[in-house]
C-alpha cells in the first residue's frame, strides 16, 4: 500500500490484551520465505484490520460500509463482463460504474443439482442424497459470516444479468489465494501465531457451513495476512456431518464463540432463509449444536483462557502489495 500507515501504531496501543496462544508454530517449509516487510498496515477500517475496499485503479472506494457495498453490488451498471476466471462453473468478472469510480466484483450463476453423490472430502468418501453446487450459498455464507461477526466473507448478494439470476460478489483487491502463496510465491507468514488462529476460523466455519470444497485457491489473503473465506457455492446441504474432525481444533477465537453461543433458530431463520431451505438451517443447527458442545467442553475441562483467544493484530504488510 502506497498511503501513509502512521495511524496504525495507534491502532495497535488501543488493541484489547491478547489471550494466550497454546499451539506452537509451524516451521516455514522448504523454499518459503520469511515474507517480512518494513512498513505497517492501514488502519482506516479497523473492522477489517486496515483493509479497503479498491476500485479499478487501487484507490480506496468512498463506500465502505456493508451496507454500501451491497447497495453498490446490487444498483451499479455493469459495464464490462469477462470470462477470464478459473473455475469449472465458470464465474464472471465483471467490472461496475458507482457515482465517480469503477470496481470490480464477480458473478456466479452455478446451480447444479444431483442425486446420491459420494465424493471424497478431507480424505474420506461422503455421500450426498441431495448435492448441489449453487451460487445462492455465497450469499448465504456472507449473511451468516456477519451474523457471527467475525467479518471473514467478503459482501455477496442476489443480482441478475439479464436472464441470468445470480450471486455478485465484491472482488477484493491485492490479495493473493493460498494457492499462489504457498506454491508460487513461496512466502511463508511473519506471524506464524497469528496465521495459526486465523486457520483455527477457518476450519470452524467450514465445518459450520459443510464446506465440500475447502481448498487453497479458496482462501484469499490481503496485504494485513488477513485470511477471507470466499467460494461457498458448495456449502450447506442437509448434511449434519463434521467435515473436518473437531478432535484436532483445541481453540476458537472468542467473538466467534460468543457468536455461535447466540445462534439460534429464530436468527437463523430471519437473516437465512432467504438462502436457505428449512431443513438446510435445522442441519446448521445441528453443525452449530455439534460445534458449541465440543467446545464447551473444552472450556469446562481447561478453561476460557486456555481454549478462546483473540486473533493476533497484524504488524507487518505483504509484498504483493507493493506492487
Amino acid at each position: 500500500m502506497k498511503m501513509a500507515r502512521l495511524t496504525t501504531v495507534l491502532l495497535l496501543l488501543l488493541w484489547p490484551a491478547m489471550a494466550a496462544w497454546a499451539v506452537e508454530p509451524p516451521v516455514p517449509g522448504p523454499g518459503e520465505k520469511s515474507g517480512r516487510a518494513t512498513t505497517k498496515p492501514e488502519s482506516q477500517n479497523p473492522r477489517f484490520e486496515g483493509y479497503l475496499y479498491l476500485d479499478i485503479e487501487g484507490n480506496p472506494l468512498p463506500i465502505q460500509s456493508d451496507a454500501e457495498i451491497e447497495a453498490f453490488l446490487v444498483e451499479a451498471e455493469i459495464v464490462e463482463t469477462s470470462f477470464d476466471i478459473t473455475g469449472v462453473t465458470r464465474p464472471r468478472r465483471v467490472v461496475l460504474l458507482g457515482d465517480g469510480f469503477s470496481a470490480r466484483a464477480i458473478f456466479k450463476d452455478v446451480d447444479i443439482k444431483r442425486k446420491k453423490v459420494t465424493e471424497i472430502i478431507n480424505g474420506r468418501n461422503r455421500f450426498s442424497l441431495d448435492w448441489r453446487d449453487w451460487h445462492g450459498y455465497d450469499a448465504a455464507a456472507y449473511e451468516l459470516d456477519r451474523l457471527l461477526g467475525i467479518d471473514r466473507a467478503p459482501p455477496a448478494v442476489p443480482r441478475s444479468i439479464g436472464r441470468d439470476s445470480g450471486t455478485i460478489r465484491i472482488w477484493l483487491e491485492e490479495t493473493v489465494s493460498e494457492f499462489e502463496r504457498s506454491r508460487e510465491l513461496h512466502i511463508a507468514p511473519p506471524d506464524q501465531k497469528r496465521w495459526n488462529q486465523q486457520r483455527l476460523m477457518m476450519q470452524v466455519f467450514d465445518n459450520l457451513v459443510a464446506n465440500r470444497d475447502s481448498n487453497l485457491g479458496n482462501l484469499l489473503i490481503d496485504t494485513n495476512w488477513r485470511l477471507w473465506f470466499i467460494d461457498c457455492s458448495r456449502c450447506f446441504g442437509n448434511t449434519k456431518a463434521m467435515y473436518y474432525p473437531l478432535e484436532n481444533i483445541s481453540q476458537c477465537e472468542r467473538g466467534f464463540w460468543h457468536g455461535l453461543e447466540n445462534l439460534d433458530a429464530a436468527r437463523a431463520k430471519e437473516h437465512l432463509s432467504q438462502h436457505l431451505s428449512k431443513a438446510e438451517v435445522s442441519a446448521l443447527l445441528a453443525r452449530r449444536d455439534t460445534i458449541v458442545r465440543h467446545f464447551q467442553k473444552l472450556i469446562d475441562e481447561r478453561g476460557e483462557a486456555r481454549v478462546l483467544f483473540d486473533v493476533v493484530p497484524p504488524t507487518e504488510t505483504a509484498s504483493w502489495g507493493n506492487d
